[in-house]
């Protein structure tokens, strides 16, 4: 099949009642339609697609994990993560010192930060003792489940 031949099938269908055609041959296959975006898979050079294919967007959740992982897995010492998605907030009130700064020690069970979900303030403890060497979050940051907030050794 040439491109005269899709042209002709082209006005066919738009002078017609029809509203889709289908045609395929080997590893050609041709999709012509009226009415729908429609993706093609063209395997042969001389095709010509019948409607432009749309990108694809694929959440990228689980590279974000992969890269995150990655990324602690190169640094010695513990994470703190946040147990639940929301707002962090690194100090009580927006004038008062941080619950947790670097180089500050900390020990288990200290607060280090407040998650707000769903109006609720969270305090987040720290499940290790140690020196925090890595403030990974932002004040009024909007962190995700599981997403690094401290780093301690």
């Amino acid at each position: 099949m040439n491109i005269e031949d899709v042209k002709s099938l082209i006005s066919l269908i738009d002078e017609s009642t029809l509203t889709e055609l289908h045609y395929q041959t080997g590893d050609f296959q041709l999709l012509l339609s009226k009415n729908k975006l429609v993706q093609s898979n063209q395997q042969s050079n001389d095709s010509v697609p019948a409607a432009a294919p749309t990108p694809t967007v694929t959440a990228p959740v689980q590279n974000i994990k992969e890269a995150v992982s990655e990324a602690t897995a190169k640094k010695e010492g513990q994470i703190i993560t946040s147990p639940i998605v929301g707002v962090v907030y690194l100090a009580p009130t927006p004038d008062a010192k941080p619950y947790a700064t670097k180089g500050q020690n900390i020990a288990k069970g200290d607060v280090v930060c407040l998650v707000e979900a769903m109006k609720l303030m969270n305090e987040i403890k720290s499940e290790f003792d140690g020196e925090i060497v890595e403030v990974l979050v932002e004040n009024e940051q909007i962190v995700e489940y599981n997403q690094p907030l401290f780093r301690i050794v």
